[in-house]
């Protein structure tokens, strides 16, 4: 009787899971994948290489780092807030860690481990200025990107730590499938991620945080607490990217420009992907399939043979359209 009943449990579970995610893609998220499928065609047209196996995979390796960070993106922005030291957290996360490995002479894991030690910080210090002292977590992230990336520039004088130990690069040469590590291991990601957010406590206190935040604290749950776990996640998935990200490149350098730029990309495709600016909003799976659309225009921009500068502004945007949107459902919503 306890094994059926344990039986049950898990097929209660699996059939709770397979009904969320059919209530997501129901959404914004089939508008997305159709969209997806309309610029493949399109970019095809300009360029049958666009379908090639080979642009595909490098579609999916480049899309890893971002998305493996938006799965802590996702979770912050559906608590109310957003973080925009995303992409200095990558770059930091690499060079401390090959200064480490390097100059000091520390081991791998405990380089490793130091890094992420820094991410935690960073993401504690983000959660400090935003939840306790009450400065918005834009402003408190634009400036926390600056100190961060101001810091991985100062440990390296602007160039990048190599060379560094073989074993550095073990995990950057993984290929399962013919793609990088780092996409399934964002694919995972995304997976526990939307089980979070759609089976547990955990996930109905990030709803509730970011829907009603009086509300929240009435039910009894920590606002505070959420918000400051959610930045730290963040945080650190950054810093776990940008190591990722360094045992990727020839010689495995700790280079300050991992990451430059990437907030945007994470942001957009967050917000692409039907997570709400406003918070209360969004999913795991709506932000990975947004973080791949972003990916796929770039690249099919530049497979397809268009200006490669015009990325920039098509990125900007695509944020303010999906802003627009977002401001759109919202108001249709408090209506």
């Amino acid at each position: 009787m306890e094994l059926t009943y344990k039986d049950h449990n898990k097929t209660s579970l699996s059939t709770r899971f397979a009904s969320s995610m059919r209530s997501h893609l129901a959404r914004q998220e089939t508008g997305i994948i159709l969209l997806c499928i309309i610029l493949l065609i399109f970019f095809y047209s300009r360029n049958p290489a666009m379908l090639a196996p080979l642009t595909i995979v490098s579609i999916l390796r480049t899309m890893a780092f971002p998305a493996l960070i938006a799965m802590g993106m996702v979770q912050l922005m559906i608590a109310g807030e957003i973080d925009l030291s995303t992409g200095a957290m990558m770059g930091l996360g690499a060079v401390f860690a090959a200064k480490l490995i390097r100059d000091v002479g520390l081991s791998i894991p405990v380089a490793v481990a130091c890094s992420l030690g820094a991410a935690v910080l960073v993401g504690l210090t983000n959660a400090f200025f935003t939840v306790k002292v009450g400065v918005p977590s834009v402003i408190t992230t634009i400036g926390t990107m600056f100190i961060v990336r101001g810091l991985a520039y100062s440990f390296t004088n602007g160039t990048p730590i190599y060379p560094l130990p073989e074993e550095v690069a073990i995990i950057g040469s993984w290929r399962p499938l013919g793609i990088s590590f780092t996409f399934f291991l964002a694919l995972g990601m995304m997976i526990v991620v939307q089980i979070l957010l759609s089976q547990t406590r955990w996930g109905s206190a990030l709803f509730a945080t970011g829907g009603n935040k009086l509300a929240a604290q009435v039910c009894g749950i920590n606002t505070d607490r959420v918000k400051t776990i959610c930045f730290v996640i963040t945080s650190m998935l950054a810093g776990i990217a940008g190591m990722l990200t360094m045992s990727q490149l020839p010689l495995t350098p700790g280079d300050p420009i991992i990451g430059r730029n990437l907030e945007l990309q994470i942001l957009v495709g967050v917000i692409i992907g039907g997570v709400s600016f406003f918070g209360g909003r969004g999913s795991a799976v709506g932000a990975f399939v947004g973080v791949f659309f972003i990916q796929l225009v770039r690249s099919g921009l530049v497979i397809g043979r268009f200006d490669s500068f015009l990325q920039t502004p098509v990125l900007g945007f695509l944020l303010i359209l999906a802003a627009i949107i977002d401001v759109l459902r919202n108001r249709r919503e408090e209506s």
